[in-house]
């Protein structure tokens, strides 16, 4: 599995909502699905890092929960929920690097990111 700084994770999310639909046709169900994972890990360490950063926003919030909803929507498993999610052991160690990441990113950049998720 390929490391991605959360930087590229959230501006890659944030740029091509239904870009894994549309790679959809060059990738297994698997790779799909793992993509979507990473996805939705990105977003998740989003909603624990930022609210340190900016304090609580409800329009963060909202946003980053829209977010993860949408990608849900685009795995194989249609209904998936994100507590189905979060009991599955490859999700778990997407979400543990997810963190890493973010953790390697310094807080001007983290803030930055944030932003991003508010415009």
């Amino acid at each position: 599995m390929v490391t991605r700084s959360l930087n590229r994770i959230l501006l890659s999310s944030l740029l091509m909502l239904s870009a894994h639909s549309a790679f959809a046709d060059n990738l297994t169900t698997a790779e799909s699905d793992e993509l979507i994972k990473e996805d939705i890990a990105a977003a998740q360490v989003l909603a624990t890092v930022c609210p340190k950063i900016m304090g609580q926003n409800a329009i963060f919030d909202k946003k980053i929960q829209q977010l993860s909803q949408s990608y849900l929507k685009n795995m194989s498993v249609k209904s998936m929920t994100l507590n189905q999610l979060n009991q599955d052991a490859e999700y778990q160690a997407i979400l543990k690097t997810a963190k890493a990441d973010a953790a390697e990113v310094n807080q001007d950049e983290q803030k930055s990111v944030c932003a991003e998720v508010l415009e």
